[in-house]
């Protein structure tokens, strides 16, 4: 497994409960480095991930629930949730890494760590933001 996704796998946990708990992030972030063994590069693009998606949170969740068609955000599985934050982050925010990609490992980690429909749904939801927001939006 590469480690860009090993990255996006731990970054998807750390958004996952962040979600799932009341505790402010940067703790969230403290625990979760001491339970994990992780390295120190990994953990760089892992957090990279973390703080921009949890920074432009407001802007990502608005466009989520308008993308997602007939689907409320809190009605989510909170994996699907966590897995389409972090890509979507990535695809509006990261220019250095192809929005394809993005898609791509979202899809896979979807297939490894949720339902058997999410891939299919992650990657419509996805795919749509890349269609309609080729650009970052100014935030």
């Amino acid at each position: 497994m590469s480690f860009r996704r090993r990255s996006r796998i731990v970054a998807m946990q750390v958004l996952y409960q962040i979600q799932l708990t009341a505790a402010p992030v940067p703790s969230v972030i403290e625990r979760f480095w001491q339970s994990q063994d992780t390295s120190v590069e990994l953990r760089s693009f892992a957090l990279e991930l973390v703080e921009g998606t949890t920074a432009h949170l407001e802007t990502i969740d608005t466009l989520l629930q308008d993308t997602s068609k007939n689907w409320k955000l809190h009605r989510m599985p909170v994996v699907d949730l966590s897995i389409l934050r972090c890509a979507t982050y990535e695809i509006l925010y990261l220019d250095d890494i192809d929005p394809a990609t993005s898609i791509n490992e979202a899809v896979e980690i979807a297939k490894s760590y949720s339902t058997p429909d999410s891939p299919k749904f992650i990657n419509g939801v996805l795919d749509n933001i890349r269609k309609k927001h080729p650009n970052a939006p100014e935030s």
